[in-house]
């Protein structure tokens, strides 16, 4: 893994993009409390990598809309591992509320999940832990249920284990404050994505978004020669820890693109109008053949 990446967010402006909205805000409000919070707890916030489309959103300024929050960790999945995570967060949240201004805002782990199954994290090829935040405002009947433990309103947190990373970088949450998380690297991002569009077939899947995402990153950087050795490394690493063998042409199945296709319609309720997904997806295919394969 290579050195920190240093890169400076305004999560702020993220979470007021949807402040018309008082249900999406308070929403995103929590989730800025969420990734506070696992900044504040080094002993596994250190280990802990945010992916998806939280991390679109907030660093790449992708407008489509996610509510899941997706993490990589190389922490060890042992057995003790749950119990210490629910423990550092719930310690955590009432003082990243009042760091970043919210100190109505509760939020507490509701329930952590072992996936798949209560032996998964020490017999799974790649096991993950399913958490919910519950979260509510002090004062609000909403604050009953979450003091029970039953808040009607969770963050959906997913942490996977066993993934191959090829960099992080260190995002700052705040230029005014030392809140920071650690993030994938846009190699990696782009990385996981196309894996994830090549393994469509395998696991009987749509991933529309990956098009949508791998369209705005691409046509937003640019790679050198050297980058791009780096980002197929990372990618081959990808998909052979999940038994895909790809090759310069892979993406010309035209099951990967149909699948893809299969729900692009849908993107219009979350970013408005739609790119044309033949365009998106031939931009892709060019990305892709254009790395070095040989």
């Amino acid at each position: 893994m290579s050195d920190h990446e240093n890169l400076i967010v305004d999560i702020a402006e993220w979470v007021d993009r949807v402040s018309a909205d008082p249900v999406a805000h308070l929403e995103r409000q929590a989730t800025e409390v969420l990734l506070t919070a696992l900044g504040k707890t080094p002993s596994i916030g250190d280990r802990i990598y945010l992916k998806g489309g939280i991390l679109m959103g907030v660093v790449y300024r992708s407008i489509r809309s996610t509510s899941d929050i997706d993490f990589t960790t190389d922490l060890q999945p042992d057995a003790a591992l749950p119990a210490l995570i629910r423990q550092e967060l719930n310690e955590a949240f009432p003082r990243a509320s009042a760091d970043i201004g919210y100190p109505d805002l509760m939020c507490n782990v509701q329930t952590l999940k072992v996936r798949p199954g209560s032996a998964g994290l020490l017999v799974a090829m790649f096991p993950a832990l399913e958490i919910k935040v519950g979260y509510a405002l002090r004062g609000t009947p909403q604050e009953k249920r979450f003091l029970a433990g039953k808040s009607v309103d969770v963050l959906s947190v997913d942490i996977s284990f066993n993934e191959p990373i090829g960099a992080i970088q260190l995002i700052r949450l705040n230029a005014d404050t030392d809140a920071s998380i650690n993030a994938y690297s846009l190699n990696d991002i782009i990385s996981e994505k196309i894996r994830a569009l090549l393994q469509q077939v395998i696991r009987n899947r749509n991933r529309r978004q990956d098009v949508y995402d791998l369209d705005l990153l691409i046509s937003r950087f640019e790679f050198s020669d050297q980058e791009k050795v780096e980002l197929l490394s990372v990618l081959l690493a990808k998909c052979h820890a999940r038994g895909i063998v790809p090759d310069r042409l892979s993406l010309e199945n035209p099951e990967i693109s149909e699948r893809a296709r299969a729900e692009w319609r849908s993107l219009a309720l979350e970013i408005g109008q739609l790119p044309d997904f033949d365009d998106c997806f031939l931009k892709i295919d060019s990305f892709y053949k254009s790395l070095p394969w040989d």
